[in-house]
């Protein structure tokens, strides 16, 4: 059964110094948390 973090874990997204991450590779190893951030400006 595929779940959500699955569909996450493919995507792409970039880490603070502005270089691209697979999701997936940030919880491969280890317990990761998410934080989505909004900016309004």
């Amino acid at each position: 059964m595929k779940t959500r973090a699955d569909d996450l874990a493919k995507m792409t997204v970039l880490d603070e110094h502005g270089k691209p991450v697979v999701l997936g590779t940030l919880w491969r190893d280890r317990t990761a948390i998410l934080v989505f951030v909004r900016h309004f400006g």
